[in-house]
């Protein structure tokens, strides 16, 4: 499940700019989008969240397409140290234009109906662009060895003197025989 903390709107006026069937228009920009959650995890923005799209009007509704980018910085899944990557994402949406409520053969979660002001809030599209492109599991380096499960030190920054050996109360212990060579 992903949320956000005040999740700033991108409102777009579609209608009358985008009335007649083939007409288009771009739109870019900065979103001032700050921090994003994945499940519990905290995904902060480090520059700006940009974006480039593209609206058509394709006869019964508005095409949306086109990228969004954005630094972000969470924890280590493993030593919890700061982990930086970057997002590019394609962005999707479909707003509909006066829908024949009969004639609808779309599900609810596909499309936005465009309000009597002609107007849409683009974030949503945007913030699901990032999310599907925001990985579950995020490391610092693919080579991190993370914390003593012990003593909890950071193993890539210093050994620690715990033993590594399982012990016996551990159901896992009986597997430290098994020969898999």
């Amino acid at each position: 499940m992903a949320t956000t903390q005040n999740l700033p709107s991108l409102q777009q006026r579609l209608l009358p700019q985008l009335a007649e069937l083939g007409s288009s228009a771009h739109v870019s920009g900065i979103w001032p989008l700050e921090t994003y959650y994945l499940g519990a995890i905290r995904f902060t923005i480090q520059d700006v969240v940009a974006y480039d799209l593209h609206l058509s009007n394709t006869g019964g509704g508005i095409l949306l397409s086109g990228t969004v980018s954005a630094d972000v910085q969470t924890e280590c899944a493993r030593c919890l140290e700061p982990a930086q990557l970057t997002i590019e994402a394609e962005v999707e949406g479909y707003y509909l234009i006066n829908p024949s409520y009969e004639e609808l053969d779309l599900a609810d979660d596909e499309f936005v109906l465009v309000d009597d002001s002609g107007e849409v809030d683009l974030a949503p599209a945007l913030l699901a662009a990032i999310i599907f492109e925001t990985p579950q599991v995020v490391l610092c380096d693919q080579e991190c060895r993370g914390l003593c499960p012990s003593c909890g030190v950071n193993l890539n920054e210093q050994q620690c003197d715990c033993r590594q050996e399982v012990s016996p109360g551990n159901p896992f212990s009986v597997l430290k025989d098994l020969d898999i060579g």
